[in-house]
């Protein structure tokens, strides 16, 4: 496996441990609230009409502050490490 997927790899655990992580801890602890703070990143869903096929695209990413801790935690992990 490359060095670039290794890492995506690394980022994409981490995001998603963190965004865990941030839930659990604002659920449990009011002052940790800010954690489930998001930023909503995308676009909606467009559709494109080729006449004999019809094609929608669109993605949205919702991005904690939780997750972007553990994003930086693991790339961090991922590059010291190489």
């Amino acid at each position: 496996m490359g060095r670039g997927w290794l890492i995506f790899l690394w980022t994409l655990i981490g995001t998603v441990i963190g965004q865990l992580l941030g839930q659990a801890a604002a659920g449990q602890v009011p002052a940790l609230r800010f954690l489930n703070s998001f930023i909503p990143i995308g676009f909606s869903p467009t559709d494109i009409n080729l006449g004999f096929m019809v094609l929608t695209l669109g993605i949205a990413l919702k991005l904690t502050v939780g997750g972007a801790i553990g994003l930086v935690l693991s790339l961090w992990l991922a590059l010291r490490n190489t």
